[in-house]
């Protein structure tokens, strides 16, 4: 699927923290990027698989009650295996780092993290697409 004019790419972020989904949208918006925010990791899914094309990263809580992280991965991983996944999380073992490293493509952003670096470096260093702000 292509951008719209102006549109570095359309991001899917999951979280069921909504106050987080709030403070990605405003920031996202500003360094031009489109994203859709899924409270329940099981609607962003649903939305990932009906449409592979829509999204070029994924941004996803690993500690969800529906279904966590890694499980959402591995799902998306039948359909998408080179999606870039961006895992966000406050507990991060060296088990769960090692399991979602199995998955491939993925980076670890541990909470709380600076969104403005994610934004300006890590994203669009997964994309490969230059990191000018806004």
């Amino acid at each position: 699927m292509e951008n719209p004019p102006g549109i570095k790419a359309r991001i899917a972020v999951v979280d069921d923290e909504k106050m987080l989904l709030q403070v990605f949208s405003s920031l996202l918006r500003q360094y031009h990027y489109q994203a859709d925010f899924f409270s329940n990791p099981m609607n962003a899914l649903e939305a990932i698989i009906n449409d592979p094309g829509r999204y070029a990263l994924v941004v996803t809580d690993i500690r969800m009650p529906q279904l966590d992280g890694i499980a959402f991965v591995k799902k998306i991983r039948f359909v998408l295996p080179k999606m870039p996944i961006i895992f966000m999380t406050g507990d991060l073992s060296d088990e769960l780092n090692t399991e979602a490293l199995k998955l491939g493509n993925v980076v670890f952003l541990e909470k709380p993290f600076p969104l403005e670096a994610t934004l300006k470096e890590t994203i669009p260093k997964l994309l490969g697409i230059s990191g000018d702000s806004s």
